[in-house]
């Protein structure tokens, strides 16, 4: 797939919701498209490799960055920093590429009401609250009283997805990246 060049795709929803998927899925498929690897101060898990889904860094180099205005937005999330590096999307839009990010709601909310790029915002919701909360349960990555605070943060992420360009539900996931794929192919 050719998706137009010089855009911010901004891949959002609550934690579990499938945008890891949609993502790696989307980058597979698409020829000018780069991902956007986001910064934090979180601990790596197992099945994560650093500069790949993370640039796992220390709380005071992301603290340093912060001051150096490295970032196209950032948050404070869960207790950990996760943020936007500004470098990778100029770099990439200098050669017409568009740029994939898979973001959290803040983080997401912010790009949309203060940045400079052309963006397409696309927020991924679940079917129920019930159905997140077993696709939570079943990563096994998370204690029971971490999954409880994800749903609770989830049931407010929802309450802004009338922020977003596009409102996916993804109860199936290939009609849900069918969904996407057809709104990126037409744009």
């Amino acid at each position: 797939m050719l998706i137009k060049g010089n855009y911010l795709i901004i891949i959002s929803g609550p934690s579990g919701v499938g945008k890891s998927t949609i993502t790696s899925k989307l980058l597979a498929s698409s020829k000018n498209l780069d991902f956007s690897v986001s910064y934090t101060t979180r601990e790596k898990r197992p099945s994560e490799l650093n500069n790949d889904h993370y640039v796992f860094i220390s709380r005071r180099e992301f603290e340093d960055l912060i001051n150096k205005n490295a970032f196209l937005e950032y948050e404070e999330v869960h207790g950990n920093y996760y943020g936007t590096p500004l470098k990778p999307i100029e770099d990439s839009l200098k050669f017409r590429h568009s740029i994939l990010l898979d973001i959290d709601v803040k983080g997401a909310y912010n790009i949309i009401n203060t940045n400079h790029f052309d963006s397409i915002s696309f927020f991924i919701r679940p079917p129920s609250i019930e159905t997140l909360k077993d696709r939570l349960t079943d990563r096994g990555d998370m204690k029971t009283d971490q999954i409880e605070k994800r749903i609770i943060e989830a049931k407010n992420e929802i309450m802004k997805s009338i922020h977003f360009d596009h409102l996916i539900v993804n109860d199936n996931f290939d009609d849900c990246y069918s969904e996407i794929e057809r709104i990126l192919s037409s744009m």
